[in-house]
């Protein structure tokens, strides 16, 4: 038989220094995709005038890398231009229909829509539904215009991917009659090989030897102002407990949430407790998380926690908000707690102090490596069945 025609899918670049966590979901997904025997061909789109250098970790994991706006005659640049001001059907006249379909691409993945003209087959990926349940950390203006671009998206889409059966759930009220093109796909974090000591990066921050670790950005979502709340019930009682954060201090919706957080830990006389470590080299997370007694993450939402999914690969212990999706995300050694109660919060920081030891646990590591290999492939294989079903659409 003949060898198989490779499929090639073209991603939008999504790996960006304002959100490097799209750089890792790509590299994830690629490194799953990697474990399947299908060929598959995988294209970066680059935006000359928005991207940054931030993509050439994704480099060894591309067939090649497709620059926009491609260079295309004159004459059809200004056919294009004429059509879009008069509001004229571009048809193929879409310039990244043009680029696309010139490399032979036979599916799009992205985190946006083309317009309605793009002729080729496209899967749009909606990280979560937000601004629909925390509508308070939205602007009227925002909430609108993401409710408007994913009704556009779904719309103009073959398939639309969502990350959990929560956000499929918010899809069917949001959107239904869109629903049927919707795929959940579970994203799965691989956690490398590293030769650094936990022990020695901990003591690298003058970190004490027992600790919490939240690897959260400061975003006020995220919930870090429970966590003071917490220590300050401790500090009297439970003066040993520690909370490790790092992350980006700036949240954009509400650039002076690190700024009263940092009052509030004042207030509540916890500096000692509460150790805000801010943005730290991306090689020292893991490490982190494996020194720690256990990790926390208190968010009132998630569209699905890349830390979760870090513990789940790399075996660790683990403080979870109890909210839907940390519920189906489901990890081993997890302790669920209510993220509008600090004391529920501070009781299980006292349980894990008094159940777990600080640095990696061989049990544990061991089981996720264990089962590492088969999550990954699921998550490849989820990928490759949507991008199947889209090069077909069409």
């Amino acid at each position: 038989m003949p060898p198989t025609k490779p499929l090639r899918i073209a991603f939008q670049n999504i790996c960006q220094r304002g959100w490097i966590a799209g750089c890792h979901y790509l590299k994830n997904l690629f490194l799953a995709l990697d474990l399947l025997e299908a060929p598959i061909e995988r294209y970066l789109i680059i935006s000359d005038e928005a991207s940054d250098d931030s993509y050439e970790m994704l480099r060894p994991y591309l067939a090649g890398v497709l620059r926009y706006p491609p260079q295309r005659p004159f004459s059809e640049r200004a056919r294009y231009a004429l059509q879009s001001r008069a509001n004229l059907p571009l048809g193929s006249a879409n310039p990244m229909t043009y680029l696309l379909r010139d490399a032979g691409i036979d599916a799009v993945f992205a985190a946006k829509s083309y317009g309605a003209d793009f002729g080729l087959p496209l899967m749009v990926w909606i990280p979560d539904f937000q601004h629909l349940h925390l509508p308070q950390f939205f602007s009227e203006e925002e909430s609108q215009r993401r409710s408007k671009q994913f009704t556009s998206w779904s719309q103009h889409a073959d398939r639309v991917v969502l990350s959990s059966q929560h956000a499929l759930e918010d899809l069917r009220s949001f959107a239904p009659q869109q629903a049927e093109k919707a795929r959940v796909m579970h994203f799965v974090a691989q956690v490398s090989a590293t030769t650094e000591d936990p022990a020695q990066v901990a003591a690298t921050y003058h970190l004490p030897e027992r600790f919490i670790y939240l690897p959260n950005q400061f975003w006020a979502h995220k919930n870090h102002a429970l966590v003071v709340e917490a220590l300050a019930l401790l500090k009297d009682s439970h003066p040993e407990i520690v909370v490790v954060c790092s992350g980006n201090t700036m949240d954009t919706r509400q650039p002076m949430h690190f700024n009263h957080l940092l009052t509030r830990i004042a207030e509540a006389g916890v500096h000692s407790q509460f150790r805000a470590l801010g943005m730290i080299p991306f090689p020292h997370i893991l490490p982190l998380m494996r020194q720690s007694v256990a990790v926390l993450n208190p968010s009132l939402f998630e569209g699905w926690s890349t830390t979760v999914e870090e513990v789940k690969s790399l075996g660790k212990a683990i403080l979870l908000s109890d909210i839907p999706v940390h519920r189906e995300q489901n990890p081993p050694a997890a302790t669920f707690f209510n993220p509008q109660d600090a004391q529920a919060l501070a009781d299980a920081l006292v349980q894990a102090y008094a159940t777990y030891q600080p640095g990696p646990d061989a049990a544990l590591e061991a089981a996720a490596r264990q089962q590492f290999t088969e999550r990954a492939k699921t998550f490849g294989q989820q990928f490759l069945t949507i991008a199947q079903e889209t090069a077909s659409a069409k």
